[in-house]
């Protein structure tokens, strides 16, 4: 039952829509930014723990696709609310994600949405588009 308590929260952040006018896109920006990292840690220990990748090369992999698109997201952020807010906002708690039968890419897909919704808000251009 305790299990169940910290699990509902975050299916409820997964339900959220990223169309305009509607679920994330009115959130505020640090409780997207949060959310972001909830969904990072579940991508990242999904590939460890149930598809047996090494963690380390996991973070790498997850570094090189997007290190770049959330420094420029973090500084922004930090520019708006400073490091403290930032620290605050990656300390949300994120239960373990149970192992499926099949390797399932939700969490990285729902952390991308919300990584281009601020890039968005923001007015960053993505990297590679023009």
């Amino acid at each position: 039952m305790k299990r169940l308590l910290f699990i509902l929260p975050l299916l409820a952040l997964g339900a959220c829509s990223t169309a305009p006018g509607t679920g994330w896109s009115r959130a505020n920006d640090l409780s997207v930014y949060g959310s972001m990292h909830v969904f990072r840690r579940a991508a990242i220990d999904q590939e460890a723990y149930c598809l047996g990748r090494n963690p380390d090369l996991a973070l790498a992999d997850w570094e090189r696709d997007f290190s770049v698109r959330q420094e420029a997201v973090t500084r922004v952020l930090v520019g708006r609310y400073g490091a403290d807010k930032l620290d605050e906002a990656r300390q949300i708690y994120a239960p373990r994600v149970a192992c499926g039968v099949v390797y399932d890419p939700q969490w990285r897909q729902r952390y991308t949405r919300l990584l281009r919704l601020l890039e968005t808000r923001f007015r960053l251009q993505a990297e590679g588009e023009s």
